[in-house]
This record gives C-alpha cells, structure tokens and sequence, in this order.
C-alpha cells in the first residue's frame, strides 16, 4: 500500500523473512526424493538424470513428481542385474537366519 504524505512517499508493507521463500511442497518433494535416491543407491542403482517436476497447472499432474529420466536398455538390464543380486543376497541372509534358528524380520 502508497500512501502520500505531505509530498513525501510513505509505503507502509509488511516485512519478511526467510518463510517467504519457502515452498513446503517443494521442500517435501527433494525429502522425499533424496529418501527415494538414497534408497535406490543402498542396493548400487543411481539414475544420472533423476530431477524433481514442477506440478502442471495444465494437465493431471498437480503435485510435485519424482522423474527417474531416460535409460538405455543396457542401463536398465544392468540395474535390474544389481537390485536383483541385492535381493538374492538378502534371501540368503533369511534363509540362514531360519536355518539357525531366527526369526525373519
């Protein structure tokens, strides 16, 4: 708001700090997504062009979204070869717990 005062310029406004910048919804979608890379990078995948999209005010996508990217069909065969060895490696682990005697978690 302006207001003019005896020839001088008086502008009256409210002040701010760094909560207005902020963008809770976009700070929650890089938590989430580097939850999400840090999960994926445990069992050795990492997507080189993984990116964060902007809701689209235009289309059905009204929440921010996690975008893995492109890869090549080698990349993804290799990626599924590594989770896959993950895997494997954790049903051993289950096995020998139940052979021993443990319980499965």
């Amino acid at each position: 708001m302006v207001t003019l005062l005896k020839g001088d310029w008086h502008v009256d406004y409210e002040h701010v700090g760094p909560e207005y910048w902020a963008n809770s919804d976009r700070e929650n979608a890089e938590e989430v997504g580097s939850k999400f890379v840090n999960a994926l990078r445990r069992v050795g995948v990492d997507f080189d062009s993984i990116g964060i999209e902007t809701p689209c005010g235009n289309c059905e996508q009204p929440d921010y979204r996690i975008s893995l990217g492109w890869i090549s069909l080698d990349e993804a065969s290799q990626m599924t070869n590594t989770v896959n060895a993950a895997l494997d490696e954790l049903n051993q682990y289950r096995r020998a717990r139940r052979v021993l005697g443990g319980h499965p978690e």
